[in-house]
């Protein structure tokens, strides 16, 4: 069973898909957004909406897709899931909400990633039992995209469909609208499904893309908190395009895999990336990570 159990530092409508390249890709045309480019946006939209506004905003979480789900889930992973809903897991993701909101309210922050040295260490898993612990709340406007886009695996954790790969709402040739799912009435996610070239995927993400798709999601749906799953930072360049666009950062670590040599240099690697906040360790033991090798 995965559980978290240390906090270390922790701080008390769609746009048209451009024309194709003679070689198949699509040419980049920048997005119409009214808040687009303003990064502090993303810190300050949510503050002194006025009632027509929240109104606005209100319409627009309530026009996305209602939570459904999977017909057919995997039993092994409802199982787990079941397991991982347990008072004593959820009791844990409350006090790390608790403390994220308190820092993030301090620090004037909205974006929070979550990544991990490797994959199977628990981001999927951490990312969807923090979302949890927000929907019970149901107070704030959050929202969690999966940006894993090589291995995703947040639909897993809430026996969903996915309706694509996230790399087409990235990009803008898909709708925003076309990946997120309300879990509450202000507790949304974007889903990604898995892709039959996932490392041909991960060096698609375009860090262009990615921040006008979050300016994109912070005019629209004005969350108070994006939570974003990432991959992992030592395999890859993909997290490393991600986090400049993130306002702090979580690292989780495998009690059982991750060394202290990891941890150091994903340490070094996010010192001027964004706010790092501390390191997550993770019990995964073998029947977890046999039902969730990419949680």
């Amino acid at each position: 069973m995965v559980d978290t159990t240390r906090l270390e530092k922790l701080l008390g409508s769609a746009p048209t898909p451009g024309p194709k390249r003679a070689g198949g890709g699509a040419v980049h045309q920048p997005r119409s957004l009214a808040l687009s480019g303003h990064r502090e946006l993303r810190r300050d939209g949510a503050r002194g909406l006025s009632p027509q506004r929240l109104a606005q905003v209100e319409a627009e979480w309530d026009s996305l897709q209602s939570f459904t789900r999977d017909p057919a889930p995997n039993s092994a992973m409802t199982q787990f899931n079941k397991q991982a809903r347990s008072p004593e897991i959820a009791g844990l993701f409350d006090v790390l909400r608790t403390q994220l909101s308190q820092t993030f309210a301090d620090r004037r922050l909205r974006t929070l990633a979550i990544t991990a040295p490797h994959n199977g260490c628990g981001t999927s898993f951490v990312t969807a039992g923090l979302l949890a612990s927000f929907a019970r709340r149901n107070e704030q406007r959050v929202l969690a995209l999966d940006l894993n886009v090589g291995a995703p695996a947040l639909h897993r954790f809430f026996e969903l469909q996915s309706p694509g790969p996230m790399d087409a709402m990235i990009s803008g040739a898909a709708s925003p609208h076309d990946h997120l799912v309300k879990i509450t009435s202000r507790v949304a996610v974007g889903l990604g499904a898995p892709s039959d070239s996932p490392d041909l995927l991960s060096k698609s993400i375009s860090a262009q893309e990615l921040a006008e798709m979050l300016d994109e999601l912070t005019a629209e749906l004005v969350p108070q908190l994006v939570i974003c799953d990432l991959p992992p930072l030592l395999e890859g360049d993909a997290a490393m395009t991600i986090l400049p666009q993130m306002g702090a950062t979580l690292l989780v670590a495998d009690s059982n895999t991750t060394t202290a040599a990891d941890i150091t240099q994903c340490e070094r690697l996010l010192a001027e990336k964004s706010d790092f906040l501390g390191v997550i360790l993770n019990q995964n033991t073998s029947a977890a990570r046999s039902n969730a090798k990419r949680s």
